[in-house]
């Protein structure tokens, strides 16, 4: 059995839905779904930024003793070609500690390595589902990536495939407990897109926030309406692909399996 790791209900909501899953009791500041269905794992939503990933994943690996650990969410471009809704997937995780302001070089960037038969099922699903996809490193920042610079310069520096804020420290906390992991993140915005701080939910639980709470912040600030509207829409692109590459991936990963086990000596 594998365990997904989610930030937010907004990420995972269409996976929830299509596959039959509910919520079931679970730790106070985590939302945990389980599905009628053996075949469809366990999804642990635990709220944005690496200290939250990084319990939510030691949570479900104790409740769960899962063989393996998916990450999935939204992220931010860091490449020219990615558009909303483009998944991608991560061969392995690098940190990028501290703000923007702090990054410097060298840059010691911690990386660790996604399991190579979770990277053969997640290309497999992708194939299978027909959604377009990248495939390269994924980079964790501390906040989200409002501003476009910030974007930018893991792809050039680094060689960020996207920017996201859970995917080292779910890898991390895998790797510790000798658990193989993998990261498949959905596009939510392009790398020139510059987005009101207001989506930024680093260090928040993993509920959607309440429509009130955006009106009244375009009230205040009634030119982030397109921008908002945009994103709106970008998120509903991603959410999509997340939503048609998961029951793809389960059957690929479930596939792989019976490969191995009828090869094996």
């Amino acid at each position: 059995m594998i365990a997904i790791v989610g930030a937010l209900q907004r990420e995972t909501s269409g996976i929830t839905r299509s596959l039959g899953y509910r919520a079931i009791e679970g730790p106070e500041d985590f939302t945990v779904y389980t599905a009628a269905s053996n075949q469809n794992p366990p999804i642990i939503v635990s709220g944005s930024g690496p200290e939250r990933a990084s319990k939510g994943t030691a949570w479900a690996i104790d409740k769960f003793d899962p063989e393996a650990i998916v990450s999935v969410g939204f992220c931010g471009a860091s490449q020219e070609h990615q558009r909303s809704g483009d998944l991608v997937i991560a061969t392995g995780a690098i940190n990028l500690a501290g703000s923007p302001f702090e990054w410097t070089m060298p840059i010691a960037t911690d990386s660790i390595d996604a399991n190579q038969s979770l990277l053969v099922a997640a290309r497999a699903a992708v194939e299978i589902a027909g959604i377009d996809y990248d495939i390269g490193p994924m980079v964790t920042i501390s906040s989200l990536a409002t501003a476009s610079g910030t974007k930018r310069w893991p792809g050039e520096t680094v060689g960020a495939t996207a920017v996201d804020t859970r995917s080292h420290a779910i890898a991390s906390t895998a790797a510790e407990r000798n658990v193989p992991w993998i990261s498949v993140s959905a596009v939510l915005d392009d790398m020139n897109v510059n987005v009101p701080k207001i989506i930024d939910r680093v260090d928040a639980g993993p509920k959607q926030r309440r429509v009130d709470i955006y009106i009244k912040h375009l009230l205040r600030y009634p030119k982030d309406f397109p921008t908002l509207r945009r994103l709106k829409f970008a998120s509903d692109l991603a959410k999509t692909s997340l939503t048609n590459f998961m029951p793809a991936f389960i059957k690929a990963y479930s596939d792989l399996k019976v490969i191995n086990s009828s090869s094996a000596p």
